[in-house]
């Protein structure tokens, strides 16, 4: 339904680096594997001994991230943590990773994509009902991330003897919108990369956040020997996946360009005492840009952790003109948002307050 009390909205971020709050029940803790030496560590992120020591002096490094297509905006960065890496490791499986991020204003985990309640806690508020509308009119193009199949669907809507004004219109859109969402989820869970359908795009063309995802899953191979079985997981979901591996789906709502952004996301988190790995995979994204991965580990270093972050986002908006230029942009505000993100954690961290999940 369209809320009528005014949620909290965060301020708006473009391009932003995205997290989820996840109230995951992870799997053990692996026995410790043998911790990789400081020179392997900082081999596996292409970190410099220079800039080892400034790690270590507490200021945040930034390391090489390829970007394999136009489309793409990648980052990386490192932060080191006086703290055991097994403390590190219950932080990213507890959910205060994204507890603390002020751009989701609202989530839900998808227990099971089946059921016609998967998505009914997706909400806009009163103020946003405009925005619910407007899904009625929707075309081939920027402004909402859809397939020309779900295009079809809503916008039959428009000629329905039931499409009333105001409220009542918003309200018939946004639950045309969820039913679409939980379509994407079900598909996924049971197909993974495979089955997800392409945005429309004005004059015929395509975006298939498939192809961006599965480029991204190479930033796995930085885990060292964990990184390929993580690569193939990435790939394969959900076939063979490791034991190891928990998978929760989301939906979450942020605030993206001043506008109400439905997400799903899929997150793996794996609570290993060394390395510990966080994955959030957005695989279907409301609109402003189309796919996102992030891989946020941790590994033992110089008796305390290296806490790194893998940023990487799928736009179409910095294509055409002054391309380079929009790249920079986004690619300075995602390396923002990340800094931030690793300097909570760390201020958190340095408080010795228990784990706790949220």
């Amino acid at each position: 339904m369209i809320t009528g009390v005014m949620r909290w909205s965060p301020p708006a971020v473009v391009l932003l680096a995205i997290g989820l709050l996840t109230a995951v029940e992870a799997p053990p803790l692996a026995p410790a594997a043998e911790t990789p030496a400081t020179d392997e560590v900082l081999d596996r992120l292409q970190i410099s001994p220079e800039e080892g020591r400034r790690l270590v002096r507490g200021e945040i490094v930034s390391y090489p991230v390829i970007e394999h297509g136009e489309r793409e905006l990648a980052v990386g960065l490192a932060v080191f943590v006086s703290a055991p890496v097994g403390h590190l490791a219950e932080y990213l499986a507890s959910g205060q990773l994204i507890a603390q991020d002020a751009t989701i204003s609202d989530f839900g985990i998808a227990t099971d994509p089946a059921s016609p309640d998967a998505m009914s806690g997706a909400q806009f508020t009163a103020a946003e009902r405009g925005e619910a509308a407007s899904l009625l009119d929707a075309s081939p193009g920027s402004r909402f991330n859809l397939s020309l199949s779900e295009i079809e669907t809503l916008r039959g809507f428009r000629t329905s003897p039931d499409r009333a004004a105001g409220t009542a219109q918003a309200e018939m859109a946004l639950d045309a919108y969820r039913r679409l969402l939980r379509q994407r989820l079900q598909a996924y869970q049971q197909g993974g990369l495979a089955a997800i359908v392409p945005y429309a795009r004005s004059g015929g063309a395509f975006t298939d956040p498939a192809t961006e995802l599965r480029r991204a899953a190479s930033d796995a191979e930085r885990l060292g020997q964990e990184g390929p079985d993580l690569r193939e997981a990435l790939l394969r979901y959900p076939a063979a996946q490791p034991p190891q591996l928990a998978s929760r789906l989301y939906w979450i709502k942020r605030r993206v360009q001043r506008r109400p952004d439905l997400c799903l996301l899929h997150q793996m988190v794996a609570a290993g005492a060394n390395p510990a790995i966080h994955i959030e995979r957005y695989f279907y994204v409301g609109h402003s840009y189309n796919a996102a991965q992030i891989i946020t580990g941790a590994f033992a270093f110089e008796g305390g952790t290296v806490l790194f972050s893998t940023s990487r986002f799928s736009t179409d908006e910095v294509l055409g003109v002054g391309n380079q230029l929009k790249r920079s942009v986004g690619r300075g505000q995602l390396k923002d948002e990340i800094r931030r993100r690793l300097d909570r954690v760390r201020a958190f961290l340095s408080r010795a307050q228990p784990v706790q999940s949220p």
